[in-house]
């Protein structure tokens, strides 16, 4: 429900964009991450001890792991604005982000972030008072 609370808060448009904004935040991170696993790559030698060479190749794979959460956060971010955006027009009078939240897909508390819930929003334009699924 934190979505749909941060919609009805901050209004559609200020929320699209923060999900836009956090969402290439995570992409410069992973890349950051991509370019520190092959740095790390590019120390790798044999004239190291082998416990400098396992400790690269651990550094390496944690970097590797950051990339992929990064990666499926960005995506999972903005996928959902996406979706949410592609709805958001009112289909009686057309105004784009203009609506309030009067309901949302029920969402547990220990649901993960990644799985983008709610789907769907609930939603009342607020010029004409249309309401409509949005997602």
């Amino acid at each position: 429900m934190k979505i749909a609370h941060d919609i009805d808060k901050l209004g559609f448009r200020r929320w699209y964009e923060r999900q836009l904004i956090e969402g290439h935040l995570y992409l410069v991170f992973a890349f950051l991450a991509l370019i520190a696993i092959l740095a790390g790559i590019e120390l790798l030698d044999f004239q190291r001890s082998p416990l400098t060479w396992g400790g690269i190749l651990v550094m390496c794979a944690a970097g590797a792991m950051l990339v992929l959460i990064a990666w499926r956060r960005f995506m999972t971010l903005m996928a959902r604005a996406e979706l949410f955006a592609n709805g958001a027009a009112c289909p009686r009078c057309a105004a784009w982000g203009k609506f309030r939240v009067i309901g949302a897909e029920r969402v547990s508390d220990d649901e993960p972030l990644e799985a983008g819930r709610p789907h769907w929003v609930r939603v009342s334009c607020r010029k004409c008072g249309e309401s409509w699924r949005l997602g």
